[in-house]
Formats: structure tokens, C-alpha cells, sequence
């Protein structure tokens, strides 16, 4: 199958009733945000003198630890609806949904049209090329890489990363921008300055220009395509060359939690993720990074249930 960029699948009407009706009618309803035209958060924070930033949600039913993640229920919502509910009202141009051709993700391509999502299906493991399809297709200067199987991602997360990005002319100019912990914290980044606070496995994300990811797309040699399915990793493996990387303190009075994992790769991880949900009830949708580690400390059994899982290596996909 081609690339392409869609209308409505012909499943939507088979599939979308089922997990419709198991998730109750909460996810039938158009959210706030969604209600309002894209770019009203850029033009009420100072216009776009940046260029167009649009966000990418990564996204299929396939897996080799838990295939069909991302419509696994979490808060009473499928797990790609939650994470969207959570970084919806971000500060971009446009959100869309990067997936594959593959049939299986018929359905992925029907939860994002319900979502209010732009949609591009393109090739299976290349997911670079699905984030250049969609930068051009959108005439974007800078992508958000979002991952779905990080469904504790907020729009405060975001937006503070967006906020870096316009204080400064050195991240004004960098190739990509990321929140980092283990960097000095204090006015002068010297030996003795406090540290920034390092996060979870999962609560991370990029800001990328797209002429790095059509430079990278260039660079990748073929023997290394596990760089075309990170997307980001080749650009990050070779900062000390064309590409500069802008590495930004994370906020010095949040919580400083590495050995806590908070993506969804493994059952484990999402009895995890389902367990902290619960916790944050009604909160679910706009639970910040401060408030859901205060809770998360209150039950220490759920940090606990998924940090014996180990990360794949970047060549295994």
C-alpha cells in the first residue's frame, strides 16, 4: 500500500461502535479544546515569528511486547484517547496522527479521525518518513515528537519546552530541543551548581526543526535503519557534527524521579499505567508532573510494579 493521507476509513462504522460502547460516552464528545481554531494558543502568546510548530503522535496496533496498546483501556478511555485528552490543548499549529498502511491499523487510522486528529498512514518501520511526509504536507518549521505509549505526556510539559525554545536565540536556532535532567540548575552552569531534576522513563519529548529530519533522512547510511525507526536518534548520535541540540533544564523544583517508568511497552507497564490512572480519578485529563508524583509516592506499590522491565536497545526496534 502508498502512503496516504485520509478521510474516514471505511472500518470507522464496524470498529468505533465496539470500543465506543466499552468505554462509555464520554470519548463520543468533542473535547474544549477541539472546539476552537488551531493556532489560537501561538497567536495569543506573541504570533509565530518561529515558523509553524505542529505535533506528531507515533502511533500503531503493533508490537512486539503488547500489540494493540494504544486502544488498551486507561482512566476509562482507550489509552490513545487519554494521552490526546492530555496534550490536546498544547501550544501547536495542528496535531496529527503518523501511522502505518498496515491493515491492522484501520482502526488506528479511525480512533484518530474520532480524536479530531489530522491523519497520515505511510510506511510500517520508517517512521522518519511519515514524520517528513507530514512536515511537508503541513509547510511546518518545527515538529513535537510525541509517542502514544506515553500517556502520562501533558500540554505543561509541552508548552514548558515550547517556552524554552522562545527564550532564548541559541534554542531559537538549534536543530532540536529537549528537556534534560542531570544539567546545572542554577544561574552559572558550573561543577558546584545543583542539578535538574531527572523523570521518568516516558515523560520526555522532542521539538525538532524539520530541515534537520530531511538532513538526517540524507545521512542515515543503510545499514543503520533502526535510525529511521527512532525517528530523532541519528540527529541525537551525531550532535557534535552539523546538528545542534539544545539540551534545556527541567524545572529545579519538580520532583527528581529516574528509576520510575512511565511508558507502555510491556503488560506489566500498562497494569502500571492503569493502577496510576485510577489514583488520579478525575484529575486524569490535566494532572501535572508535580501533583501525579505526589500521588504516585502516597501508593510507592505502583512505581514498583513495572521497574524490573528493561528498555529494548535502539537496533531492536
Amino acid at each position: 500500500m502508498t502512503p496516504r493521507f485520509k478521510g474516514l476509513s471505511a472500518l470507522f462504522a464496524k470498529f468505533l461502535p465496539v470500543f465506543c460502547r466499552s468505554v462509555g460516552d464520554e470519548i463520543l464528545r468533542v473535547p474544549a479544546w477541539r472546539q476552537m481554531p488551531f493556532g489560537i494558543w501561538s497567536e495569543a502568546r506573541g504570533g509565530r515569528a518561529l515558523g509553524k510548530t505542529i505535533g506528531i503522535i507515533q502511533a500503531r496496533m503493533g508490537s512486539k511486547r503488547l500489540p494493540g496498546k494504544i486502544i488498551a483501556p486507561l482512566g476509562g478511555r482507550p489509552l490513545l484517547a487519554q494521552l490526546v485528552a492530555r496534550i490536546g490543548p498544547a501550544r501547536v499549529a495542528e496535531w496529527w496522527l503518523a501511522t502505518s498502511t498496515d491493515p491492522a491499523d484501520d482502526v488506528t487510522e479511525a480512533w484518530g479521525f474520532e480524536l479530531g486528529l489530522r491523519v497520515f498512514r505511510g510506511e510500517y518501520s520508517d517512521v522518519l518518513s511519515r514524520f517528513l511526509a507530514i512536515g511537508r504536507e503541513a509547510e511546518a518549521e518545527w515538529i513535537l515528537r510525541v509517542m502514544a505509549d506515553n500517556p502520562f505526556l501533558d500540554a505543561k510539559l509541552i508548552d514548558l519546552l515550547l517556552d524554552a525554545r522562545d527564550a532564548s536565540d541559541e534554542s531559537k536556532h538549534a536543530d532540536a530541543i529537549r528537556l534534560c535532567g542531570g544539567l546545572p540548575s542554577g544561574e552559572s552552569a558550573v561543577e558546584t551548581s545543583p542539578t535538574s531534576p531527572n523523570l521518568p522513563l516516558g515523560y520526555e519529548i522532542e521539538l525538532v526543526r524539520l530541515s534537520a529530519l530531511e538532513r538526517a533522512d540524507r545521512e542515515i547510511p543503510e545499514d543503520q535503519f533502526h535510525h529511521r525507526v527512532h525517528v530523532t536518534s541519528w540527529l541525537a548520535a551525531n550532535g557534535s557534527g552539523d546538528a545542534r541540540f539544545c539540551d534545556v533544564p527541567t524545572p529545579s523544583d519538580w520532583p527528581n524521579r529516574p528509576d520510575w517508568r512511565w511508558t507502555v511497552d510491556t503488560y506489566e507497564d500498562l497494569a502500571m499505567a492503569r493502577s496510576a490512572f485510577r489514583v488520579f480519578g478525575l484529575e486524569s485529563a490535566t494532572i501535572d508532573f508535580p501533583t501525579m508524583v505526589a500521588h504516585l509516592d502516597a501508593h510507592p506499590e505502583i512505581a514498583a510494579m513495572n521497574q524490573h522491565v528493561r528498555a529494548k536497545a535502539p537496533e531492536d526496534g
